[in-house]
Protein backbone atom coordinates (compact mmCIF):
# COMPACT_ATOMS: atom_id res chain seq x y z
CA UNK A 1 0.00 0.00 0.00
CA UNK A 2 1.39 3.57 -0.22
CA UNK A 3 1.54 3.88 3.60
CA UNK A 4 3.72 0.78 3.66
CA UNK A 5 5.83 2.06 1.01
CA UNK A 6 6.01 5.49 2.67
CA UNK A 7 7.04 4.10 6.39
CA UNK A 8 9.74 1.94 3.92
CA UNK A 9 11.15 5.00 2.49
CA UNK A 10 11.59 6.80 5.60
CA UNK A 11 13.04 4.01 7.56
CA UNK A 12 15.48 3.89 4.55
CA UNK A 13 16.09 7.95 4.64
CA UNK A 14 16.87 7.47 8.34
CA UNK A 15 19.10 4.76 7.92
CA UNK A 16 20.98 6.74 5.35
CA UNK A 17 21.53 9.98 7.88
CA UNK A 18 22.69 7.42 10.56
CA UNK A 19 25.37 5.94 8.48
CA UNK A 20 26.63 9.51 7.21
CA UNK A 21 26.95 10.98 10.73
CA UNK A 22 28.86 8.15 11.92
CA UNK A 23 31.26 8.18 9.04
CA UNK A 24 31.27 12.08 9.43
CA UNK A 25 32.28 11.49 13.61
CA UNK A 26 34.86 8.68 13.02
CA UNK A 27 37.08 11.22 10.51
CA UNK A 28 36.55 13.80 12.93
CA UNK A 29 38.29 11.82 16.37
CA UNK A 30 41.14 10.56 13.46
CA UNK A 31 41.44 14.19 13.02
CA UNK A 32 42.28 14.72 16.68
CA UNK A 33 38.05 16.07 16.57
CA UNK A 34 40.04 19.38 15.37
CA UNK A 35 37.24 21.23 13.08
CA UNK A 36 38.12 24.37 11.40
CA UNK A 37 36.10 27.14 9.28
CA UNK A 38 36.09 26.62 5.69
CA UNK A 39 38.44 28.63 4.00
CA UNK A 40 38.07 29.21 0.08
CA UNK A 41 40.79 28.92 -2.12
CA UNK A 42 41.91 32.68 -2.97
CA UNK A 43 42.99 32.93 -7.47
CA UNK A 44 45.23 35.93 -7.48
CA UNK A 45 44.59 38.49 -9.49
CA UNK A 46 47.04 39.20 -12.44
CA UNK A 47 47.13 42.27 -14.20
CA UNK A 48 44.96 44.66 -12.28
CA UNK A 49 46.13 47.31 -14.59
CA UNK A 50 44.85 47.56 -18.16
CA UNK A 51 47.62 46.53 -20.83
CA UNK A 52 49.40 49.35 -22.67
CA UNK A 53 50.29 48.81 -26.48
CA UNK A 54 52.37 51.81 -26.59
CA UNK A 55 53.41 51.70 -22.75
CA UNK A 56 57.20 51.36 -23.80
CA UNK A 57 57.43 53.89 -26.41
CA UNK A 58 58.88 57.16 -26.54
CA UNK A 59 56.24 59.93 -26.59
CA UNK A 60 58.70 61.88 -29.51
CA UNK A 61 58.96 58.69 -31.20
CA UNK A 62 57.21 58.18 -34.25
CA UNK A 63 56.58 54.58 -33.71
CA UNK A 64 54.71 55.92 -30.13
CA UNK A 65 51.79 57.18 -32.65
CA UNK A 66 49.09 54.43 -32.67
CA UNK A 67 48.32 55.43 -36.34
CA UNK A 68 51.77 54.79 -37.39
CA UNK A 69 51.83 51.13 -35.33
CA UNK A 70 48.69 50.23 -37.40
CA UNK A 71 49.46 46.50 -38.74
CA UNK A 72 52.45 45.83 -36.50
CA UNK A 73 52.38 43.06 -33.82
CA UNK A 74 53.32 44.45 -30.67
CA UNK A 75 54.19 42.45 -26.95
CA UNK A 76 51.91 44.10 -24.31
CA UNK A 77 54.15 42.79 -21.38
CA UNK A 78 50.41 40.66 -20.10
CA UNK A 79 51.40 37.37 -18.22
CA UNK A 80 54.29 35.16 -19.53
CA UNK A 81 53.96 36.78 -23.39
CA UNK A 82 51.25 37.84 -25.08
CA UNK A 83 51.06 39.72 -28.56
CA UNK A 84 48.40 41.81 -29.94
CA UNK A 85 47.93 42.74 -33.50
CA UNK A 86 47.09 46.83 -34.27
CA UNK A 87 44.24 46.46 -36.96
CA UNK A 88 44.92 48.41 -40.21
CA UNK A 89 42.23 50.94 -41.00
CA UNK A 90 39.99 50.29 -43.81
CA UNK A 91 41.57 51.21 -47.07
CA UNK A 92 39.58 53.49 -48.70
CA UNK A 93 41.45 53.53 -52.06
CA UNK A 94 38.97 53.34 -54.59
CA UNK A 95 35.72 53.80 -52.64
CA UNK A 96 34.98 56.40 -53.55
CA UNK A 97 35.29 58.01 -49.86
CA UNK A 98 38.02 59.72 -47.64
CA UNK A 99 37.29 58.36 -44.07
CA UNK A 100 35.49 55.52 -42.87
CA UNK A 101 33.41 55.18 -40.21
CA UNK A 102 31.59 51.79 -40.17
CA UNK A 103 30.64 48.84 -42.23
CA UNK A 104 27.38 46.80 -42.51
CA UNK A 105 27.13 43.25 -42.78
CA UNK A 106 24.27 41.42 -44.40
CA UNK A 107 22.95 38.31 -45.96
CA UNK A 108 19.71 37.62 -47.96
CA UNK A 109 18.48 34.84 -49.89
CA UNK A 110 16.30 33.70 -52.29
CA UNK A 111 14.68 29.95 -51.33
CA UNK A 112 12.42 29.74 -54.82
CA UNK A 113 13.16 30.87 -57.80
CA UNK A 114 17.19 31.41 -57.90
CA UNK A 115 16.30 35.06 -58.66
CA UNK A 116 20.22 36.36 -57.61
CA UNK A 117 18.97 39.76 -57.14
CA UNK A 118 16.22 38.82 -55.03
CA UNK A 119 18.79 37.53 -52.82
CA UNK A 120 21.34 40.45 -52.77
CA UNK A 121 18.32 42.71 -52.26
CA UNK A 122 17.35 41.39 -48.90
CA UNK A 123 21.59 41.39 -48.31
CA UNK A 124 21.47 44.78 -48.06
CA UNK A 125 18.60 45.32 -46.46
CA UNK A 126 19.09 43.23 -43.76
CA UNK A 127 22.50 44.69 -43.34
CA UNK A 128 21.12 48.42 -42.55
CA UNK A 129 17.55 47.85 -41.38
CA UNK A 130 18.92 46.69 -37.88
CA UNK A 131 21.41 50.39 -37.32
CA UNK A 132 19.82 53.49 -36.01
CA UNK A 133 22.49 56.27 -36.85
CA UNK A 134 21.14 58.96 -34.97
CA UNK A 135 24.37 61.00 -35.00
CA UNK A 136 24.92 61.03 -38.96
CA UNK A 137 24.38 64.57 -39.17
CA UNK A 138 27.11 65.83 -36.86
CA UNK A 139 29.80 63.41 -37.79
CA UNK A 140 29.37 63.72 -41.21
CA UNK A 141 29.92 67.12 -42.82
CA UNK A 142 26.96 68.19 -44.65
CA UNK A 143 24.81 65.73 -42.72
CA UNK A 144 23.04 62.83 -44.72
CA UNK A 145 23.38 64.64 -47.97
CA UNK A 146 27.48 63.50 -48.29
CA UNK A 147 26.86 60.57 -46.58
CA UNK A 148 28.55 58.10 -49.11
CA UNK A 149 27.90 54.79 -49.48
CA UNK A 150 30.61 51.94 -50.99
CA UNK A 151 28.24 48.17 -51.87
CA UNK A 152 30.09 45.04 -51.81
CA UNK A 153 27.90 42.13 -52.63
CA UNK A 154 29.35 38.38 -53.19
CA UNK A 155 26.93 36.36 -55.26
CA UNK A 156 27.44 32.55 -56.75
CA UNK A 157 29.11 32.60 -60.13
CA UNK A 158 27.22 32.96 -62.97
CA UNK A 159 24.66 35.14 -60.94
CA UNK A 160 23.11 38.13 -62.89
CA UNK A 161 22.13 41.58 -61.08
CA UNK A 162 19.56 44.07 -61.56
CA UNK A 163 21.83 47.31 -59.77
CA UNK A 164 19.37 49.59 -60.58
CA UNK A 165 16.86 47.65 -57.83
CA UNK A 166 19.77 47.48 -55.24
CA UNK A 167 20.35 51.21 -55.27
CA UNK A 168 17.06 51.90 -54.34
CA UNK A 169 17.05 49.86 -51.23
CA UNK A 170 19.32 52.89 -49.71
CA UNK A 171 17.26 55.93 -48.65
CA UNK A 172 19.55 58.07 -48.54
CA UNK A 173 23.23 59.11 -48.91
CA UNK A 174 25.05 59.21 -51.80
CA UNK A 175 26.64 55.47 -53.80
CA UNK A 176 29.94 55.36 -54.68
CA UNK A 177 29.92 53.73 -58.47
CA UNK A 178 30.15 51.08 -59.56
CA UNK A 179 28.91 49.07 -57.18
CA UNK A 180 31.01 45.94 -56.33
CA UNK A 181 29.99 42.70 -57.17
CA UNK A 182 32.10 39.83 -56.72
CA UNK A 183 31.50 36.07 -56.38
CA UNK A 184 31.08 34.78 -53.15
CA UNK A 185 27.93 33.93 -51.40
CA UNK A 186 26.47 30.30 -51.11
CA UNK A 187 24.23 28.10 -53.96
CA UNK A 188 22.64 25.89 -51.76
CA UNK A 189 19.64 23.12 -51.83
CA UNK A 190 16.22 23.51 -50.61
CA UNK A 191 15.61 19.84 -50.98
CA UNK A 192 12.34 20.48 -53.00
CA UNK A 193 11.58 21.88 -56.30
CA UNK A 194 8.66 23.92 -56.58
CA UNK A 195 8.00 24.81 -60.46
CA UNK A 196 4.88 27.20 -59.58
CA UNK A 197 7.45 29.04 -57.38
CA UNK A 198 9.25 29.55 -60.76
CA UNK A 199 11.93 26.82 -59.59
CA UNK A 200 13.95 25.33 -62.09
CA UNK A 201 15.59 22.96 -59.94
CA UNK A 202 16.22 23.00 -55.68
CA UNK A 203 18.97 24.92 -55.77
CA UNK A 204 18.63 28.72 -53.74
CA UNK A 205 20.60 31.74 -53.94
CA UNK A 206 22.63 32.84 -51.23
CA UNK A 207 24.04 36.73 -50.94
CA UNK A 208 26.32 38.27 -48.77
CA UNK A 209 26.50 42.53 -48.58
CA UNK A 210 29.58 44.79 -46.95
CA UNK A 211 27.99 48.64 -46.84
CA UNK A 212 30.81 51.08 -45.78
CA UNK A 213 29.76 54.60 -44.37
CA UNK A 214 31.42 57.09 -44.84
CA UNK A 215 32.44 60.85 -46.44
Amino acid sequence: TARGVTTMLAQRYSSVVATTRAVVSASGARSGARQTAFKPARVPVRNPKPADLFSGLSVNSPSADPVARRGQRVTTGVGPRFDAVVSRPPPTEGMGMNHVLFVEIGMGADQHGQDATKAAVRACRNAIEFNSIPSIRQIVPGGYDNMKLHIQIGVPKGAVLDLEKIRRVFPYGQICEPIEVVEGGLMARSGIKIPEMGDKSDEFVIAVAAITIGY
